[in-house]
């Protein structure tokens, strides 16, 4: 099944709602006696989110249309496109998600309509992982990264 993309005119879930957790890469072992034994088993790790959106009643009828039409996301049963908070400061990334049960309309007050879902992603998309050395290593009077990147780095690498 093809991904299909959100609605770019719905608003995207509230970003103090975006609860984000992954995987863990490795499997702790707790000997009777002595340290902790770590093994990684893993570098293929998924995320997931706790997502809440809130909706007039025109987009909460336009979501539920998406959700269920088989055109779009099959009742919740393909993956689509949408950008998401990774809680940093380069704001809102493009992820490939899949919901991992139904939505539900948790609320609805007046005009306001509240939805709820967990997403999962199969790999997160980051604009900084090429980047992460010169990120962790750039002292703190550079200031952000990306001027850093932009004016020293890339123009360097030829």
């Amino acid at each position: 099944m093809a991904t299909v993309s959100y609605p770019s005119w719905l608003p995207l879930p509230q970003r103090a709602d975006q609860n984000m957790t992954q995987d863990t890469p490795w499997l702790t072992t707790q000997p009777a006696v002595g340290p902790a034994i770590f093994t990684p088993i893993t570098t293929d790790l998924k995320a997931t989110w706790t997502l809440k959106w809130i909706f007039t009643l025109q987009q909460a009828e336009r979501f539920k249309s998406w959700l269920r039409s088989p055109n779009y996301c099959n009742r919740g049963n393909a993956w689509f496109e949408m950008t998401i908070d990774l809680g940093d400061m380069q704001g809102p990334q493009l992820q490939t998600l899949h919901f991992t049960t139904m939505p539900v309309q948790t609320s609805k007050d007046g005009n306001i309509v509240t939805w709820s879902a967990t997403v999962i992603c199969n790999g997160i998309s980051d604009v900084t992982e090429d980047y992460d050395d010169w990120i962790v290593q750039a002292q703190p009077r550079y200031g952000y990264w990306l001027d850093l990147l932009v004016t020293k780095i890339l123009p360097g690498a030829d």
